[in-house]
């Protein structure tokens, strides 16, 4: 195990093939304006706001999962989360839909006392990582910092 904190980073090759599709995608509604209107515009206007992100993410410290003694940071478009390590039962690994997804159980204790809706939540990225080796070292952390307490 590596000292805290970690900071784990998304693939910016993901990012960059991602920004890819998204250009083919609007220059591809481009060359639909003259068929049908309607579908080029949706196109253009959906991948154009997915550009947009992509591009965003490939910013530095814009997305990142900082892991600490205390607990997660998560960073995604500049909006930042943090999630103590006491709120959390484990980690998992998820299929949702096609993608293979951390996610995370928040301690049923904690769902009691709080405005809290959902008991489960998942990871927007893998940071570069399989999913399983994330789950996993994430569980190695949440051990160890139990320990500290």
């Amino acid at each position: 195990m590596q000292n805290l904190p970690i900071i784990l980073k998304p693939s910016k090759v993901k990012s960059v093939v991602l920004i890819i599709i998204s250009i083919l995608f609007i220059v591809m509604g481009i060359f639909l304006l003259d068929k049908n209107m309607m579908i080029a515009v949706l196109n253009m206007v959906f991948f154009g706001l997915c550009l947009i992100v992509f591009v965003i993410n490939l910013i530095p410290n814009s997305s990142y999962l900082k892991i600490d003694v205390v607990g997660i940071e998560m960073k995604n478009l500049f909006k930042t989360t943090f999630i103590p390590w006491q709120a959390v039962s484990g980690f998992r690994t998820k299929y949702i839909f096609v993608n293979k997804m951390v996610v995370f159980d928040i301690d049923p204790k904690l769902l009691e006392n709080s405005k809290l809706k959902g008991k489960t939540g998942a990871f927007p990225d893998t940071y570069g990582m399989s999913a399983k080796r994330l789950a996993e070292l994430l569980n190695e952390y949440k051990a160890k910092s139990e320990s500290f307490l």
